[in-house]
């Protein structure tokens, strides 16, 4: 059954376009744009206890969760299923890209990061295979003196990759892990201009997840942070070159959990 599914077309219900060329113009100028305040406690109460649920069932260790089984029965659904959430989403990609998606299909994924897996997990700086990614957090850790896991991006570091094998090349270097470590490095950060993004439950994060090389920080083991991803409008979606590439990607979050 699904969860919340009074709310399905209720959230989100007063965005409109000024909102989306707002978020367009601050995507562009500083790397990312947020939607304040446009999910309830409504939503993200019910949403911790199913974390709290799948996080026993996991053995307290990160785990995630992607494709469209999960969200059907998640509290999150019902911005997954919002007309608004929607029209954010293609209003983006149509002023990024100027051309309709190959599909209209969001992908949403689930990230929890807890235990010493979740360690694992921080500052994997990668290129998202989507234009435009949605980020909603549900747990952020809040006690005093405590990292937050924060988002950090150097934002939109490169173009839209046309051709697929390019694509594939570029982010097997710039994800590397002897590339992550350069990533990670402050001085490196402060020079090339690495933003970090605090997240705040209750807001909606916009970026070009294809532009911006992107990464959580480490949380303690003892904390949880978890995080909603909704990626939308990927130009190599029909590749079978593609195709590889995520099984490969898919292997290596395997390899992590053990």
């Amino acid at each position: 059954m699904m969860v919340n599914a009074a709310l399905d077309h209720e959230l989100l219900a007063s965005v409109d376009m000024t909102d989306v060329e707002n978020l367009f113009a601050s995507i562009n100028q500083q790397g990312f744009g947020v939607l304040r305040n446009v999910v309830p406690d409504s939503v993200l109460a019910p949403m911790r206890e199913f974390i709290t649920t799948e996080l026993a069932n996991h053995g307290g260790q990160y785990f995630g969760l992607r494709g469209q089984d999960w969200i059907a029965h998640s509290p999150l659904n019902a911005i997954f299923s919002a007309r608004g959430f929607q029209m954010v989403l293609e209003g983006l990609y149509h002023r990024a890209m100027h051309d309709e998606p190959l599909s209209k299909q969001i992908l949403p994924v689930l990230r929890v990061l807890a235990g010493t897996h979740g360690l694992r997990h921080a500052n994997l700086f990668h290129y998202d295979s989507y234009v435009v990614t949605a980020l909603v957090p549900v747990l952020i850790p809040n006690r005093p003196n405590e990292p937050r896991g924060d988002l950090v991006m150097y934002p939109n570091m490169r173009n839209v990759r046309g051709p697929v094998m390019l694509n594939i090349l570029e982010k097997a270097i710039v994800e590397s892990p002897t590339a992550c470590r350069f990533w990670r490095s402050p001085r490196v950060q402060r020079r090339l201009g690495a933003r970090p993004v605090p997240l705040e439950p209750g807001n909606i994060y916009f970026f070009w997840g294809m532009r911006s090389l992107h990464a959580n920080e480490a949380c303690l083991p003892t904390s949880i942070r978890s995080t909603a991803l909704f990626h939308y409008g990927d130009p190599h979606e029909n590749s079978v070159l593609k195709r590889l590439s995520q099984a490969r990607a898919r292997a290596n979050l395997r390899r992590l959990a053990k």
